[in-house]
């Protein structure tokens, strides 16, 4: 699911450059903490379980400790630690990946979201503001002028990844179909309100 952010007035095409590099960097890092690190593999194995809510906020919350302290080590500034580590706890929780990052018209983040409760939740970071504050503080953190930031999705691509949970072509994603139909309705509400609420303003 591509999300896009542009910036008024646009970054110049180097500045893009950096903020593509350091998220990249810093979701790298993070993935192989994943492969590497026993205390976030634990977590993870976990998560696996049929845990309740409050016990998903706690690994949630341990993942942001472990990877604040990975970004930190790595001399990333506190202002892009601080949002952006939880943005990746709770894209861990919520079985979320950043997959790629790009430049587009804009700087567009791929995420993978391979169940439509992962896309339901995707599109609850929309709606709350939560991805729109990653992503300011990311920008202000590298691009030191003022700046607009404005973060969405885009209505065509939501469908289309709605169309590819819902299709019955794939029997392997049964459990998808299953997930969608009681959340369905709210899906396209949230699609409604991610593309008519997006605009956020940080002093970047």
């Amino acid at each position: 699911m591509p999300v896009h952010v542009d910036t008024n007035p646009p970054m110049t095409e180097k500045d893009e450059l950096v903020v593509i590099a350091k998220i990249n960097e810093a979701n790298g890092i993070v993935d192989q903490l994943k492969k590497t690190s026993p205390e976030v593999m634990r977590v993870i194995c976990a998560l696996q379980e049929n845990v309740n809510d409050y016990q998903r906020f706690l690994y949630q919350n341990e993942l942001t400790v472990h990877f604040q302290a990975a970004l930190y080590q790595r001399g990333f500034s506190p202002g892009m630690v601080s949002q952006f580590s939880q943005m990746l706890a709770y894209n861990t929780v919520e079985d979320i990946k950043i997959v790629l990052v790009k430049r587009g018209d804009s700087i567009v983040i791929y995420f993978l979201c391979k169940t439509a409760k992962a896309l339901y939740k995707f599109g609850q970071m929309i709606v709350s503001g939560f991805m729109h504050a990653v992503f300011a503080a990311v920008i202000e953190s590298l691009v030191h002028r003022p700046t607009t930031v404005d973060v969405y999705v885009r209505a065509d691509e939501f469908n289309l990844k709605l169309f590819q949970l819902s299709s019955p072509q794939d029997k392997g994603n049964s459990i998808d179909r299953i997930l969608l139909r009681p959340c369905r309705r709210d899906l396209y509400v949230i699609l409604r309100d991610a593309i008519g609420v997006t605009r956020v303003y940080a002093n970047t």
